[in-house]
């Protein structure tokens, strides 16, 4: 049988035959060329002999493009159904069919990812934790660390992969939950155009080009460009605007040599929302007007910049020997002042005259980073074993210069407050946003300047040991070095440093019964050296001061026992479980006998398991999600009264579910479901200050024009469900509430 594909049906096909399903249905305007009487069950095969299209995910199944078979990355020599480790890699179908648009909103429907709040230690941005831990430095672009806290776009990205459990001796310092990389769309051999304009609630405009030409046979490039201009749909003043480019070029001056050089550039700006006031009587968020908005529109702003070079070489000399070296230097600015709607007053009678104080939070800091990785792979046989060996070695240079502002006082370096902040007082049942505010944006005079230095070696191994056996295991060394030097806005320089070396290692064993499924047990350890979070301007959020400096790095171990299937008529949906522990074996805390120094005598645990499934059910139904449970809790500290307490901001339960139809030729429909637990706000352990559980669902469904065009629309918070991403967690917290219904429409070009 043979039929005539749309443009977005071309894109999954090597030259061969296979079968092919009305999977392709949930690509862009897929499968509405296939015959609608070809039912689910016993449909006839379709043969199609071609090429895959240029714009196609080349990691992800060719019939099934929810289902992402490899990891971009080169430290995962094995396909991820092979992996003995938890992988979640979100392909750009998903990103594209969810309707997000940035990646808060991407990771905001994980499982076992939380969103964090911008707190008054550490930036504001997308700041998440994963597995219960802390991860908002372990964010990388294509392998490399993405240092610092900023809010990231997802336009030029092909696939986020998320790794959880220690990954160290993947990503070096930090990754005690887990890592988070996002995968740059790259240069491929064809020729295509691809268009997107979106339109909806609440002033949404954004358009999106992805533009790959085939300049010879040797050089292809790849042009990606955004503008995005929205409001935040169930809120009142915040916006965001922001525009951005990418620009890549591959070159293969050799038939074993490929040189790729790509640019990227986010500009955005816009007003902050750190959301609703706590009602300190019912340790819950006032019941207010979901619209509220406590900020005040002539002070707070939001502005950031990113732009980041890199250049990949690679050299094959031979079949079984790849040497591989990435550099690249990024600069990144963010800069803003946002209203915590702190410290609630309800002494007076009349409700009308409560009120709480909009505190400004502010930072203004750049940071530049210069860094390489050069490894060889190794593809050979001894002992009647083969082995799939990586070895590398990296370099990184950081520097982070913080400036903060006058008014400002509780982020002033130094202690020194040279310009006290005006306190606003805003109503809290009927906040003013166009409140005088007489003040002019100045800088504090205070400074803090940070410098990280980091080396490391590492070596990866996977052997195949039987036909249906395999063992994995990897070590890496790192030497990290940390220096602070703040000047007070009345001249007074302080300077705090910590040098450590640390070792991690990890060990996996991979046993397959049948091909289809993998059953297998890992170990893996990672480290957090003092002042790894280069974002914090306090020990209490990561960064380095005098009560840390002499200390070695927190030690995390963890185990985990998973399996993973490929089931389906073609393996073309991938189901996981894996159970997991991850003990922090020498957690910082306070030396009781000094009241501020602190020693590394805690312990913390996080236990818990996991379900996933990404792909095809069947020709017609695509799902991809999961479930995550998670039991954090403090096991050892010098305070008794923590022990035994959870985790804040972290739900014991989260889940989503995303599932796309094709009902007949030209129309797919769809939709998610996702649910958190109640989470409790806290310090070191959670209080008794929550935001309830709540089901959030959202709609999707996308038609055929021509075979080149296709409209898509989303209606994201179906129910216009008020629910809250985080909440702060200190005494005195507020929350950050979640946007409310907004509706999407997208129209789709390919030329």
């Amino acid at each position: 049988m043979s039929v005539a594909l749309p443009f977005s049906l071309r894109r999954p096909f090597r030259a061969g035959v296979f079968v092919a399903s009305a999977a392709a249905a949930f690509m862009p305007a897929a499968a509405f060329a296939v015959d609608a009487a070809d039912d689910d069950a016993g449909a006839p095969a379709i043969v199609v002999t071609g090429l895959r299209d240029a714009a196609a995910n080349p990691n992800a199944d060719v019939a099934a493009p929810y289902k992402v078979d490899r990891s971009a990355s080169g430290k995962f020599s094995d396909p991820v159904a092979d992996t003995p480790k938890s992988i979640t890699i979100i392909p750009k179908q998903v990103i594209q069919d969810l309707g997000a648009l940035s990646f808060r909103d991407l990771v905001r429907t994980q499982p076992g990812v939380t969103l964090g709040t911008g707190e008054g230690g550490n930036a504001f941005g997308d700041r998440i934790f994963i597995r219960g831990f802390d991860a908002r430095n372990d964010v990388y672009i294509d392998g490399l660390r993405d240092p610092g806290v900023s809010s990231r776009e997802i336009f030029a990205v092909e696939q986020v992969e998320i790794v959880k459990g220690p990954s160290a001796t993947y990503g070096g310092r930090g990754t005690t939950g887990g890592a988070v990389s996002l995968v740059s769309k790259a240069p491929s051999k064809g020729n295509f155009i691809l268009g997107e304009v979106t339109g909806g609630t609440d002033a949404t405009r954004r358009f999106t080009a992805d533009i790959n030409h085939r300049l010879s046979d040797t050089v292809q490039v790849r042009l990606n460009g955004m503008f995005h201009d929205a409001n935040v749909a169930g809120r009142d003043v915040t916006w965001n605007r922001r525009w951005g480019a990418a620009a890549s070029i591959a070159w293969q001056p050799a038939s074993s040599v490929d040189v790729v050089a790509d640019y990227y550039h986010l500009t955005s700006d816009g007003i902050p929302d750190w959301g609703l006031p706590f009602d300190p009587r019912t340790q819950q968020p006032f019941a207010v007007d979901r619209h509220n908005f406590y900020g005040i529109r002539a002070r707070d702003f939001t502005e950031g910049r990113a732009d980041i070079g890199t250049v990949r070489l690679e050299w094959r000399p031979s079949d079984a020997i790849k040497l591989t070296s990435k550099s690249r230097y990024g600069w990144n600015r963010s800069s803003y002042i946002a209203s915590a709607p702190e410290r609630p007053n309800i002494t007076n009678q009349d409700p009308a005259l409560w009120t709480a104080q909009a505190n400004p939070q502010n930072r203004n800091a750049v940071s530049e980073t210069w860094a390489n990785t050069t490894e060889a792979s190794f593809d050979f046989a001894t002992g009647g074993f083969h082995h799939r060996l990586l070895a590398g070695v990296e370099f990184s240079r950081e520097l982070i210069s913080s400036r903060p502002f006058a008014f400002a006082s509780s982020e002033t370096a130094g202690g020194v407050i040279i310009q006290p902040a005006i306190v606003v007082l805003q109503p809290i049942f009927n906040p003013d946003a166009d409140v005088a505010y007489p003040q002019v944006r100045t800088l504090s005079g205070a400074r803090s300047d940070t410098k990280v230095v980091s080396r490391a070696v590492y070596a990866l191994d996977t052997i195949d040991i039987a036909p249906t056996l395999k063992l994995s295991g990897g070590l890496r060394y790192d030497d990290y070095r940390v220096t602070n030097t703040g000047i007070s806005a009345a001249g007074i320089i302080t300077s705090v440093g910590n040098n450590s070396d640390f070792l991690n290692w990890n060990a996996g064993l991979v046993w397959k019964p049948v091909p289809r499924a993998t059953l297998y047990v890992s170990a893996s350890t990672s480290s957090n050296p003092s002042g790894e979070q280069t974002d914090a301007s306090g020990v209490a959020y990561g960064g380095i001061g005098a009560t840390t400096a002499n200390l070695d790095p927190e030690r995390n171990r963890s185990y985990e026992i998973g399996g993973k299937y490929q089931a389906g008529a073609g393996g073309h949906v991938l189901l996981t479980a894996a159970v997991f522990r991850t003990n922090k074996l020498n957690a910082r805390v306070v030396d009781p006998t000094s009241g501020a120094q602190q020693v590394l005598a805690g312990k913390q645990r996080v236990e818990g398991f996991e379900i996933g499934a990404s792909g095809n059910i069947t020709p017609r139904l695509a799902v991809f999600g999961g479930y995550t449970y998670l039991n954090a809790r403090v096991l050892a500290s010098t305070n008794p009264t923590v022990i035994g307490g959870a985790f804040p901001n972290i739900p014991r339960h989260s889940g989503s579910l995303l599932a796309t139809y094709r009902i007949f030729e030209g129309i797919t429909i769809g939709g998610q479901a996702n649910y958190n637990s109640r989470k409790f706000g806290g310090s070191s352990i959670a209080g008794t200050a929550s935001v309830p559980a709540y089901w959030r669902f959202d709609a999707t469904a996308k038609a055929s024009l021509s075979s080149n065009v296709e409209v898509q629309l989303n209606i994201l918070n179906l129910t216009n469900k008020t629910y809250f991403d985080a909440l702060y967690r200190s005494a005195t917290p507020f929350s950050y509430i979640a946007p409310g219904r907004s509706a999407l429409v997208t129209l789709r070009v390919k030329v």
